[in-house]
């Protein structure tokens, strides 16, 4: 392996998961996606299905705070495969706070008949499997699932395959667009892309809106040039 393919970011996550791996193979139901193989770094963006997550919770602490609904979308074969896309609102009745239900419009009645978090995460690491996890400033995804897998299962934090769409913007503002000051939002992104205006802090909404940005984020990375996603996945990993 050259010396540049050794620190690349896969590279770096595959070794992750080896020792991961060793030291955890007895946890089953959360592990699944982590044996998955990595995309090779000659694999191209278009040929790899991505699993596009957004959760909405009462607030940005994993440890204060709680899930209360999660929703996403597959794209494969560059397409949004709506017919497969999952909302799924959170038993948690007790949980919701006035200032978060202001802001997302979740309120208790709304969880009454949700299902319990065990089976929400479980469910969705079943639909997972070797996909790209996507999601618009990771950052609040990645701490609440790994908060729960420390909490539920005592696991360190697990070597998911994260694709980060405001990093990904970032990168775009800074190094191309030569942007100082630009919004990230989710909303502000998608207004630059030209893409319609959603309503946003709905799990599945906002996951869909996700969805289109990186779709339109590859287009123009790739300028009709058979993109790798090597390359897309370092950009996003830029903090």
């Amino acid at each position: 392996m050259a010396l540049l393919d050794y620190f690349h970011p896969l590279s770096v996550l595959k070794r992750q998961r080896e020792s991961f791996l060793i030291k955890d193979s007895s946890m089953q139901n959360l592990l699944k996606p982590t044996k998955a193989e990595l995309p090779e770094l000659k694999a191209l963006c278009k040929d790899l299905t991505y699993v596009v997550l957004d959760i909405e919770t009462t607030g940005f602490d994993p440890v204060d705070d709680d899930i209360l609904s999660m929703g996403w979308v597959v794209i494969n074969n560059q397409q949004i495969d709506l017919a497969n896309c999952q909302h799924l609102y959170i038993k948690n009745c007790d949980k919701v706070k006035p200032e978060s239900a202001v802001i997302n419009h979740i309120t208790p009645q709304m969880l009454d008949n949700g299902i319990s978090l065990h089976e929400a995460m479980n469910y969705f690491f079943t639909q997972l499997g070797d996909r790209v996890l996507v999601a618009h400033g990771s950052v609040i995804e990645s701490g609440f699932i790994n908060y729960y897998a420390k909490k539920y299962w005592q696991l360190p934090t697990l070597p998911l395959l994260w694709l980060d769409t405001l990093c990904l913007e970032k990168h775009f503002a800074t190094a191309i667009d030569h942007y100082s000051d630009v919004d990230l939002t989710l909303a502000g992104t998608r207004k630059r892309y030209g893409l319609p205006e959603y309503n946003s802090h709905n799990a599945l909404v906002d996951a869909l809106g996700a969805a289109e940005l990186l779709l339109a984020q590859q287009k123009r990375l790739s300028r009709g040039s058979r993109d790798s996603f090597a390359r897309l996945y370092r950009l996003s990993q830029k903090k």
